[in-house]
């Protein structure tokens, strides 16, 4: 399929450049030789180089549209995922926000007065175990009065 595009556009531009060949060379011998017809040569030769002109000054104009064009929805696109990503962060950040508030503010309290949880009731909290055996151990006692000789002697 490619190869047949190939082959057609090659033989259209090998058939443009003979016919431009055959025409330069038959314009060149009208031009040498019928001296007559030469005003309206040039006249016509003007005119084709003027349409050439306003044809390339067209596609410029066209390109740099479709340039501007092209730039234009890039730069839109860019925004609108700047956009959802900000959104996005948004989203994030208050679905992070405190359960508790968000289930106890219902749209029934004008005021948006949230209340907190109070803190755990003191049967809730653990005390630690009280331990039957003593707290200090028997063998490393030392009386004061031991304490007392210790330091007057130095």
């Amino acid at each position: 399929m490619i190869k047949t595009i190939i082959k057609a556009m090659y033989s259209a531009f090998i058939s443009i450049v003979l016919i431009s060949i055959i025409l330069a060379g038959w314009t060149g011998y009208a031009f040498i030789f019928q001296s007559s017809k030469s005003s309206e040569l040039i006249n016509l030769i003007n005119d084709i180089y003027a349409s050439q002109k306003s044809v390339i000054i067209n596609v410029i104009d066209l390109s740099k549209i479709l340039i501007k064009d092209t730039s234009e929805r890039k730069s839109d696109e860019n925004e609108e995922l700047l956009a959802e990503d900000e959104l996005l962060k948004d989203l994030k950040e208050e679905s992070q926000l405190d359960v508790s508030s968000v289930l106890e503010d219902n749209g029934d309290n004008p005021l948006g007065i949230v209340i907190q949880p109070s803190l755990p009731e003191v049967s809730d909290i653990t005390l630690p175990e009280i331990s039957k055996e003593p707290l200090d151990d028997e063998k490393s006692e030392v009386s004061m009065n031991e304490m007392k000789i210790g330091m007057d002697m130095s």
